[in-house]
């Protein structure tokens, strides 16, 4: 019986215009508000409209009995056959707040605004916080979408708002996530190392850090350790978007061993001639020679000699020091003695020496003189 009322009362209001057809609303939709409301009494139908009249959006979507206040259109709708059928059953309804079937349908779809930067941009590893975005009615804006900052790439952030009539508009953010970022080297052990000349270099590499993921070093320079001298070995990492990232180790082959002396500290020359010997050493760089004294002299090639010939009878043993330098500046020294022979007897100095002659005298007898003489 309620089912036949309903549906005579809603067929008489439609006919009349005093309900206005929302074509939002589904043939299918208007038989399920009509079936449901055949089982309510007077006081669940006075309990649903005063729950449709004073519903917001954004309120609780369900009555007590657990029924969604559906669309703008459906609650319109619901309202006026909730309505025709208290009228019909002698209610009297003071605030009816049905649609005026004059009253224009509203087609005027909210406005959204994007707060913040659109496009945005956010470096890869970082953190993305949506600005958000606001409707000029007011009304709820809801927001769809991601950003993976983890990965390079155009992301699209989506915003939706619908008003009370069921209008809704959407808006989009596009969100660049950029790697701008150079890969972090860090060198494995000591940034400036020092190698002994002729030692050789171990090369200790480094690591190399991404946002990205996994990165390579590559390794630029060469040690000469036979040559003193300041290298530099460069490490370079490269990553996906092109950045690059570079650190250096300076490398120096610095010579500090002195020259070995291997000659002799003693040398044997003879009187009246100048040549005494050559000093000879070792090292991996090229030796100069230097004498003390003044009566000694050496080439930088280490030849020794005397100044001024010697005479035995005047000094037979001279003495002096050697120095022997590398071209790092690195010397050592020997004392050495040049022992002088004494060529032609011992008293051959004709300054000084006195010579014995004999001589052969005619007469009746054998004498013997004495006088000076030059020995040789």
């Amino acid at each position: 019986m309620k089912h036949f009322l309903i549906t005579s009362i809603f067929t008489l209001f439609l006919s009349s215009g005093l309900v206005m057809a929302n074509e939002n609303v589904s043939d299918e939709k208007i038989s399920e508000i009509s079936e449901r409301l055949e089982s309510y009494n007077v006081n669940a139908l006075e309990e649903r409209r005063d729950f449709l009249v004073s519903y917001k959006e954004g309120d609780d979507e369900d009555d007590s009995n657990g029924v969604p206040a559906g669309s703008p259109s459906e609650r319109a709708l619901e309202i006026s056959i909730i309505e025709a059928l208290l009228v019909a059953l002698g209610v009297v309804i003071a605030d009816n707040v049905s649609e005026d079937s004059t009253t224009p349908p509203d087609t005027v779809f909210p406005v959204i605004t994007i707060l913040g930067d659109n496009p945005a941009t956010v470096e890869l590893g970082g953190t993305y916080t949506d600005a958000g975005a606001t409707s000029d009615g007011g009304e709820t804006v809801t927001t769809t979408g991601f950003v993976d900052t983890n990965t390079v790439g155009t992301y699209t952030i989506t915003y939706s708002a619908t008003d009370a009539a069921g209008n809704t508009s959407t808006a989009s953010r596009t969100v660049d996530v950029v790697d701008t970022t150079p890969p972090v080297v860090v060198l494995t052990g000591a940034a400036v190392v020092t190698v002994e000349l002729g030692d050789d270099y171990t090369e200790q590499g480094a690591t190399a850090t991404d946002a990205s993921g996994t990165v390579i070093v590559v390794i630029t320079g060469s040690v000469d350790t036979d040559t003193v001298g300041t290298y530099i070995v460069s490490y370079t990492s490269t990553d996906a978007s092109g950045n690059v990232g570079t650190v250096e180790r300076t490398v120096n082959v610095v010579d500090t061993t002195a020259p070995v002396i291997t000659s002799s500290d003693t040398f044997v020359a003879d009187e009246n001639q100048t040549a005494i010997g050559t000093v000879t050493a070792t090292d991996l760089q090229t030796v100069t020679f230097a004498v003390s004294g003044t009566e000694l002299q050496i080439t930088s090639g280490g030849v020794l000699t005397f100044v001024v010939a010697p005479d035995y009878e005047t000094k037979s043993v001279y003495t002096a020091t050697v120095t022997a330098t590398d071209a790092s500046s690195n010397s050592s020294t020997q004392d050495i003695t040049v022992n002088v022979n004494d060529v032609g007897g011992i008293d051959d100095d004709p300054g000084t020496g006195t010579g014995t002659s004999t001589g052969t005298g005619t007469g009746t007898g054998t004498g013997t003189g004495t006088g000076t003489g030059t020995g040789t």
